[in-house]
């Protein structure tokens, strides 16, 4: 559980040290700087700037990906947390990554918490929010 010690310490507080835990807690970081960049706060400039920390999941198979497309030439392998439901699943929308840029999509998936063995973090980033990709047409 490697988002532990990179979010400057936030999320120190896992009560069990679960998963579900640690998906819960950067759900409540990301939901934080979304509603911080729409009201205004003069004191929360990186909020403003990064509202997703993107993360790969890791099952028994290996990294876990997603086709992007029907012909599945493309894939997902990075992902924002959405939604945290219960301790049984976790909505997740795909991440692109076209050469070092990342790029959030519409699409999500839906997947069991039991069946992640670890998350890895990255470097958080902007990802429109569902209000401004619907603007957008996408």
């Amino acid at each position: 559980m490697a988002c532990v010690n990179l979010l400057n310490n936030q999320l120190n507080n896992l009560d069990n040290n679960t998963i579900a835990d640690l998906l819960r807690q950067i759900e409540r970081i990301q939901q934080e700087a979304t509603r911080n960049s729409l009201g205004g706060c003069e004191t929360c400039m990186i909020a403003q700037v990064f509202n997703t920390k993107p993360v790969a999941i890791y099952t028994c198979n290996g990294r876990f990906a997603v086709p992007t497309d029907a012909a599945e030439t493309a894939i997902a392998n990075l992902f924002r947390v959405e939604d945290v439901r219960g301790d049984d699943t976790v909505l997740l929308r795909l991440i692109t990554d076209v050469d070092g840029t990342l790029t959030c999509t519409a699409q999500t998936v839906v997947m069991r918490i039991d069946c992640i063995c670890s998350v890895q973090c990255f470097d958080p980033i902007n990802c429109p929010t569902c209000r401004q990709l619907a603007n957008l047409g996408v």
